[in-house]
């Protein structure tokens, strides 16, 4: 994640999964766990056109203060606090001071305490996925979200973004889906996404599995169906 991007439309999905989510009474809190990495020259335009949105842009709220944070030049992850409080949704953002590095990512992920992994909803979002052959500070590596996984309780779900390359797409994501299941024994990825991202979710328990499939199949037949 980087703050020159927040608010784009990838930021508009998925905080809008995270809204509704949280609303929906699937966990009881929201822990945002951003991988925040430095701003940098861009080499690829923010993806804030709203009429090229998928997810997110029937909920007004959420697409007002995003717009907002664009619109003010406010594109910082800590404007989330605010926002998610007054949505009375229960949140923590891990580090939203601190910038992700490689070198310190064993430290990174075993500060994020056993209480913000209890009944949570558990956004990881790395600035472009999961890579663990790439040494690179926006990568998420399968044995930090192995650790997260395993740490968390049965009532939480751990979400986590991935970038689709622009060469692959159904080969791409069924080859996720197996290195997730290899990489982290009884795990059992569901996605959603929209051609330009996914957003995996995993959970502990077969339960709340269930009730995730119905939430993202009412989601998508919202947001995915139209036209």
């Amino acid at each position: 994640m980087k703050n020159q991007f927040f608010g784009d439309n990838r930021d508009l999905l998925k905080f809008d999964l995270v809204y509704e989510i949280a609303k929906s009474g699937l966990v009881d809190r929201f822990t945002y766990i951003p991988m925040l990495t430095e701003d940098e020259p861009q080499e690829e335009e923010p993806h804030f056109c709203r009429h090229e949105a998928t997810g997110g842009a029937e909920n007004q709220a959420l697409l007002n203060f995003l717009d907002n944070t664009v619109i003010q030049e406010k594109r910082d992850i800590r404007q989330l606090n605010e926002f998610l409080q007054e949505s009375g949704i229960k949140a923590d953002i891990y580090s939203e001071d601190r910038f992700y590095t490689l070198a310190e990512r064993r430290t990174y992920f075993d500060g994020i305490g056993k209480e913000l992994l209890t009944g949570s909803l558990i956004l990881i979002d790395p600035d472009k996925g999961l890579e663990e052959c790439v040494n690179d500070d926006g990568n998420l590596m399968y044995t930090d979200l192995k650790n997260i996984y395993e740490r968390m309780d049965e009532n939480s779900c751990l979400m986590f973004t991935q970038r689709f390359p622009y060469e692959m797409y159904g080969e791409y994501l069924e080859m996720r889906c197996e290195e997730i299941q290899d990489m982290i024994p009884g795990a059992r990825p569901v996605s959603l996404d929209d051609l330009d991202s996914i957003i995996f979710f995993l959970t502990r328990s077969k339960t709340l599995e269930s009730r995730l499939l119905q939430f993202l199949g009412d989601y998508t037949k919202k947001y995915f169906t139209k036209g």
